[in-house]
């Protein structure tokens, strides 16, 4: 609890005047980041407060589940912003929404940070990576996620997702699912199979 008022009253005087828009919460993520003791403090609030994500997502944000994504080593202003979207209501999900709406701006930066700096576990996957996947991958996908898979502060990070999570997302998108219609990715897959959907998820489910 101190620590998190600490990092606030360290960081609101550049933005006494702003509301607190997405972006400038996302300057005051980026103002921490660059400050070693508010990052410590950051990731020691982010590793408490991680505790309400385990169930789902694991202790270190490696999931637990096929279909629930990694949340480990993935960008973290990603992550935030994706927090707000599910407080907002932009994203919905019965567990996320809830859990975003009851975080605080504090909190929730602190855990996007802290899950952010840990590493992804290879695990193996129930679909072998293909050469097809990769085809459409490096003719489509790497614009905005990278040759790597690893996104930037915008895009998520792909890579090493599990196949059922990163299929059934991208079947949501071909499927013009209503919660999905302001990402650009409506209209990168449209048109595409569901083999090469099934392909691509094989090929970036494999990527380290």
């Amino acid at each position: 609890m101190y620590r998190g008022f600490l990092l606030s009253l360290l960081v609101m005087l550049p933005f006494a005047a702003q509301a607190d828009s997405v972006e400038s919460m996302l300057q005051e993520m980026a103002i921490i980041e660059k400050n070693t003791a508010l990052l410590g403090a950051a990731l020691e609030d982010g590793q408490e407060r991680a505790s309400l994500c385990i169930h789902c997502h694991g202790e270190d944000g490696n999931s637990k589940r096929d279909y629930i994504p990694n949340l480990a080593d993935q960008n973290a202003s990603y992550l935030f912003t994706q927090f707000e979207h599910f407080a907002d209501g932009t994203r919905k999900n019965y567990v996320m929404s809830k859990l975003a709406a009851n975080l605080t701006k504090d909190e929730r930066i602190a855990i996007a940070l802290y899950f952010s700096r840990n590493e992804v576990k290879a695990r193996p996957q129930p679909v072998a990576s293909s050469e097809k996947g990769a085809t459409v991958y490096n003719s489509v996908c790497f614009v905005c996620h990278g040759k790597e898979g690893k996104g930037s502060q915008q895009y998520p990070r792909i890579a090493g997702q599990p196949y059922d999570y990163l299929k059934a997302t991208l079947m949501k998108f071909r499927n013009n699912d209503p919660e999905r219609q302001n990402s650009p990715m409506m209209g990168v897959i449209r048109g595409m199979s569901e083999a090469q959907l099934s392909d691509v998820a094989a090929y970036v489910a494999n990527m380290q």
